[in-house]
């Protein structure tokens, strides 16, 4: 398909990019071209663009930081549309107003700063805020996406939306955008509470101590599986003994089990295969059904 889909105001800006490699972009480094690509976090561009991509009947998905994400080999035959930030703004004495392409770490780094708790026990998360309001990512009991008060979002016709926290649909690991990557978040409001520094200091030390054991300085992305029902998914890998489980390039950690490290040459097949061997193995040693939580991004 021709790069003339795009209109001459967004190609002459130079920020469609045709064929861009995904792996560069995500965390686990994998994943193969996708046909164009888009960097922004302006709404305006983002509507743009997808009303340019349904008029050519061209696919189209968001992505964030690019953890909690495996993309495909083949990468994907449309338009990806990166969201990309760093407005981080306090405008009330308890409320934090940023994009959605800013990373989470400058979310809690700014909150922190400005005296402000409730999101200490996601220190260690990586990705991008976007991210992690739509799959509501997550510790210790609980997720950002409770501490939203309202979001914007361009919806898959290419309008701008307000989705207020009661919309958001909230549950673990969950809201109505974890799975709709067509549904772009654009910037959300966070509404938190006074911090009592010595309290906020132990809460960020109880946060860094949980997240030591998790592997540090590879590539991956992030949990791969959901806690099933009290219990926990990398204790149960652990039990199974599967640790160190290898398939081509990928391998479960060593460190904790809900972790598959890219050891550098894996390829999403690996780590799908190796995905589908854990699912199994648990299933018919534990009988419990393991559900992913990274998002898959490609496949047909």
């Amino acid at each position: 398909m021709s790069t003339k889909i795009f209109s001459p105001e967004l190609e002459a800006i130079g920020i469609i990019k045709k064929d861009e490699v995904l792996a560069n972009h995500t965390t686990f480094k994998v994943g193969g071209p996708a046909a164009y690509f888009l960097e922004t976090n302006d709404s305006e561009i983002i509507q743009k663009a997808i009303r340019i991509a349904n008029k050519a009947g061209l696919k189209f998905a968001a992505l964030g930081g690019g953890s909690n994400v495996l993309v495909s080999d083949q990468g994907f035959n449309g338009l990806i549309i990166k969201i990309s930030s760093s407005r981080c703004d306090l405008i009330d004495t308890n409320k934090l107003d940023a994009d959605a392409g800013t990373s989470l770490a400058k979310i809690i780094r700014t909150a922190l700063s400005q005296n402000l708790t409730g999101l200490e026990f996601a220190i260690g998360i990586p990705g991008s805020f976007g991210g992690a309001i739509a799959g509501n990512a997550g510790t210790s009991g609980h997720g950002i996406a409770e501490y939203v008060e309202s979001l914007k979002y361009v919806d898959k016709t290419g309008v701008l939306k307000i989705c207020d926290k009661s919309q958001l649909d909230v549950s673990y690991r969950y809201t109505r955008f974890k799975y709709t990557p067509e549904d772009i978040i654009i910037s959300a409001i966070l509404i938190l509470a006074p911090a009592q520094p010595i309290e906020s200091q132990k809460l960020v030390k109880e946060a860094m101590e949980k997240r030591s054991w998790q592997p540090k300085g590879v590539w991956c992305a992030g949990c791969i599986f959901k806690n099933p029902a009290n219990k926990s998914a990398g204790k149960l890998i652990d039990e199974a003994g599967l640790k160190g489980k290898t398939i081509g390039g990928a391998k479960i950690s060593e460190e904790h089990g809900n972790f598959i490290i890219n050891t550098g040459k894996a390829k999403a097949e690996d780590i799908i295969i190796l995905i589908s061997f854990i699912k199994q193995q648990i299933r018919d040693q534990f009988g419990v059904q393991l559900e992913e939580e990274v998002r898959y991004l490609g496949f047909n």
